[in-house]
């Protein structure tokens, strides 16, 4: 993706004097709370955890290298997070995961499938919103990041096939939906939130919170209604709505 104004609004550059003071802390506060960072020790936490259960519980050796791929495109997000981070000023973040996704227990393989197939997926509707950015450093890998959420979500949704292939990976896969899926709805935070409107007005976002999770569930719904699932309805075992 290259970096120009869209709608002929300024592209800002890391280091030009005169970007606006509430832009930057938005920008700031945007990453320090994305997941992905190469200098937060609960992410390197995290992704230790991701690659055993990864290891562990792909069913196929062929899987295993896919995912692996998966794994080192996640610790390349966290460097790039980080370096951006960076040049505005912050060398270092110490943020728990407060998405409670990312604590679910992830005991069998469809587990991990949900993991990244609704995890994931959410992942790429934040990469959209990114894609005209008015940070040069942040627009620069928007497509790359995206790209690679896509094929995360993409495998994901892969194996969760797999899984429901199967009358007894259906049930499974039923029940544990229960779960996952108002866990991956509560990943765009709250409807209220007033920092996400300010995000949008200063383009850092195109969509806020509701609208982002309102399209999720118009885009996921049919998606794992094919495969066989019943989703559940949107608001049951919500923690923020």
């Amino acid at each position: 993706m290259t970096a120009t104004a869209s709608a002929g609004n300024r592209i800002y550059r890391e280091g030009d004097e005169d970007i606006p003071e509430e832009f930057v802390d938005l920008l700031r506060r945007m990453l320090m709370h994305h997941l992905e960072n190469s200098t937060n020790p609960h992410y390197t936490e995290l992704l230790a955890h991701l690659w055993l259960r990864g290891m562990t519980l792909c069913p196929e050796e062929r899987l295993k290298t896919v995912y692996a791929k998966l794994m080192q495109q996640e610790v390349e997000h966290g460097v790039i997070t980080s370096r951006i981070l960076a040049g505005l000023g912050v060398d270092r973040v110490d943020e728990p995961i407060k998405q409670y996704l990312f604590h679910l227990p992830i005991d069998t393989f469809c587990d991990l499938a949900f993991f990244n197939a609704l995890g994931d997926r959410v992942g790429c509707y934040i990469g959209e919103t990114w894609e005209d950015v008015p940070y040069e450093p942040l627009l620069s890998v928007a497509d790359r990041l995206h790209r690679d959420e896509v094929f995360h979500a993409t495998f994901g949704m892969t194996n969760l096939r797999r899984v429901c292939s199967t009358r007894e990976g259906l049930t499974e896969a039923n029940e544990k939906l229960k779960i996952w899926w108002p866990a991956a709805l509560d990943m765009f935070g709250s409807s209220t939130s007033e920092f996400s409107d300010a995000y949008v007005r200063w383009g850092l976002r195109k969509l806020n919170n509701e609208q982002l999770r309102r399209q999720y569930v118009a885009d996921t719904r049919p998606v794992l209604e094919e495969i066989g699932l019943t989703v559940p309805d949107d608001e049951v075992n919500r923690r923020f709505l």
